[in-house]
């Protein structure tokens, strides 16, 4: 982030036309994100179907990607961390909470919903202040 490339990006993403007006083009610098995400997520999909031996349609349902959204909403999605806090927590609730009942996704939906109201940032703000 301290890096030319990704101040850019951070200001881009706060108010665009004042990063085009100080000769910016922010549109170049917005696309290079989309395509170095983009690459990840291949490397990712990638690496899957080399673990697993196989890919099919059934990993792709829309329950996949609710659970990923509900992994960065649980650690928090404006941080670095954030994310990786959140699947963390995600699987180790998962296990704990499946070895209890069989109704583990309840627990855990009242559970999101609790950081959702009352924890802003998702846990990685509530560990500690942020630091700009």
């Amino acid at each position: 982030m301290n890096a030319r490339f990704g101040r850019v990006i951070a200001g881009s993403r706060s108010n665009n036309r004042r990063m085009q007006a100080l000769g910016f083009n922010t549109y170049f610098y917005r696309l290079s994100c989309y395509v170095i995400a983009g690459s990840l997520c291949a490397l990712a999909g990638a690496l899957l179907g080399n673990f697993t031996n196989f890919i099919s349609p059934d990993m792709m349902s829309w329950s996949r990607s609710g659970e990923l959204i509900f992994m960065v909403v649980l650690g928090g999605a404006g941080s670095l961390f954030g994310p990786l806090l959140g699947a963390t927590v995600f699987l180790l609730l998962e296990e704990i909470l499946s070895s209890f009942t069989i109704y583990w996704q309840l627990y855990f939906g009242i559970l999101l919903i609790m950081i959702v109201l009352f924890a802003r940032g998702g846990i990685d703000g509530m560990l500690g202040p942020r630091q700009s």
